[in-house]
């Protein structure tokens, strides 16, 4: 593509890590989050903090699922008498197949981040997380350049399209793109060298600079106002949000603990049936 820079490597951010037990090993709790690896995210210290403000005398933990084992660890937390769990990487699709029931748009998705253990239900809240990040931002029918084609970026694209915006699809592997872009419909397109210049929202939904590398954009090209997303968060800003801002220095940075609170704040909802507080989510990871 011709808007993009090279390819190039810079130190991964660093990122808080915490012990986290084994499935077999995991403590008494009401709520936890799996994922393989877990122990960077900080979806325990946000739904405490969540918890307590919403007179919750509940328990929220981490708990270590390794690949292949999500349904063997579901049951087992199911039976220590857990009510909800948030599902990370890689274990978004293995845990839709252990659920009963599922919500129409995870099944689009073909992700389910969010469980409610007793009643084996499903539903995904990426894509609406996404979207109430990006309220009042992002115009209404505005253009999206999406970079990556994995199951963030899925999520992110169908979520978009469904309510109006369309979506640009940039990915190395150029078949994944076009896969994508099937999968979205006629509201999504493979990305050309005018949509940097022509979206309103640039999304970064790849890890590659956590495996220290960085695709760069010519954010030159961008035209005011313009919001740049990475999905990815860490304890400082990402290389993909710095070289936008060094590049453009007006345009408006939001990273993955916005969508962190945001779906996790939906979640709450989904599992408790009353407000979570946002605000109080997004101060605790800050």
């Amino acid at each position: 593509m011709e808007f993009l820079g090279t390819t190039v490597l810079c130190v991964p951010s660093a990122t808080r890590e915490m012990k986290v037990p084994s499935w077999q090993a995991a403590p008494r709790a009401d709520f936890a989050v799996i994922g393989d690896p877990v122990t960077h995210s900080l979806s325990p210290k946000m739904h405490t903090a969540a918890l307590r403000n919403m007179d919750e005398s509940r328990r929220y933990v981490a708990v270590h699922v390794p690949t292949g084992e999500v349904s063997k660890a579901l049951d087992h937390l199911l039976s220590l008498g857990y009510l909800g769990i948030n599902v990370t990487v890689p274990h978004k699709e293995a845990a839709m197949n252990w659920c009963e029931n599922v919500e129409d748009f995870a099944q689009q998705v073909r992700a389910v981040n969010t469980i409610h253990l007793p009643k084996r239900t499903g539903i995904n809240t990426d894509g609406p997380g996404f979207l109430e990040t990006i309220r009042g931002a992002v115009p209404l029918g505005s253009s999206a350049l999406i970079h990556g084609a994995g199951g963030s970026a899925r999520a992110v694209a169908l979520a978009l399209a469904q309510n109006g915006y369309p979506v640009a699809i940039l990915n190395r592997t150029l078949s994944r793109a076009k896969e994508l872009v099937e999968a979205v419909g006629p509201m999504a397109r493979i990305a050309g060298p005018q949509d940097i210049a022509e979206s309103k929202l640039v999304i970064n939904a790849t890890s590659a600079h956590a495996k220290g590398e960085v695709t760069l954009f010519d954010w030159s090209q961008c035209q005011s106002p313009t919001v740049a997303y990475d999905l990815m968060y860490s304890d400082v800003p990402t290389p993909f949000l710095t070289s936008a801002l060094v590049a453009h220095p007006s345009i408006c940075c939001m990273d993955g603990k916005a969508l962190l609170v945001a779906q996790g704040a939906l979640a709450l909802e989904y599992w408790l049936g009353k407000p979570a507080p946002r605000n109080v989510m997004a101060e605790a990871i800050r």
